[in-house]
């Protein structure tokens, strides 16, 4: 390894080591310094000045999150093929692999579908 990478990589782990040492030194001077003093009204959860209504601990359930999950990967891959058809100009070999990624979305679809995850259920 010759000088000048050496140098670059002690560089490299200074900054790091003085980046973690900042951090550390923030944490510990925030925990010092901060007066703690909980009272009730400081541990209710803030809605915008007004009382709170109900349980702010609501539980979502685990369908939601699928759901939303599924969404996502699949609103992505969309946008993804979209940008990715502009870019063929007709060339076979991008067809293909868009070809295979277009199949294998719709596997995951289908196996998404027969498994139920894209029925909601209450």
């Amino acid at each position: 390894m010759s000088a000048a990478s050496a140098q670059a990589v002690l560089l490299f782990i200074g900054a790091l080591v003085a980046a973690v040492a900042f951090v550390g030194l923030v944490f510990g001077a925030n925990a010092l310094l901060s007066p703690r003093k909980p009272t009730p009204e400081k541990l209710e959860p803030f809605e915008c000045g007004m009382p709170p209504a109900g349980d702010p601990h609501v539980r979502y359930p685990i369908r939601y999150a699928s759901v939303a999950v599924l969404f996502v990967i699949f609103d992505v891959e969309a946008v993804l093929l979209f940008a990715v058809a502009s870019k063929l100009h007709g060339s076979i070999g991008g067809g293909l692999a868009v070809l295979v990624f277009s199949s294998m979305l719709a596997l995951g679809l289908a196996y998404a579908w027969k498994t139920g995850a894209l029925k909601w259920r209450s």
